[in-house]
């Protein structure tokens, strides 16, 4: 496999993994047994916020493996 593919693979892994903690909060959120569309919403927001924060973190401790050398020493 080509380094190219590995790092497509490790990220798309990473995506899925988030979206995963996302759903896992929704699903909780949901468990309370009181479904309606202010819940579904909030519920909906807080997932989104917890997979964009965990691949965040993925990406920012893989930053210095993307990023460009050239102005490195500034």
């Amino acid at each position: 496999m080509t380094p190219f593919k590995v790092n497509k693979n490790e990220i798309i892994w990473n995506l899925i993994n988030a979206g995963i903690a996302g759903a896992l909060v929704l699903l909780g959120s949901l468990s309370t047994g009181e479904f309606n569309l202010k819940g579904l919403c909030l519920a909906i927001i807080a997932a989104l916020i917890i997979a964009v924060t965990r691949f965040r973190d993925y990406w920012m401790k893989e930053e210095g493996e993307y990023t460009t050398k050239l102005f490195k020493f500034v």
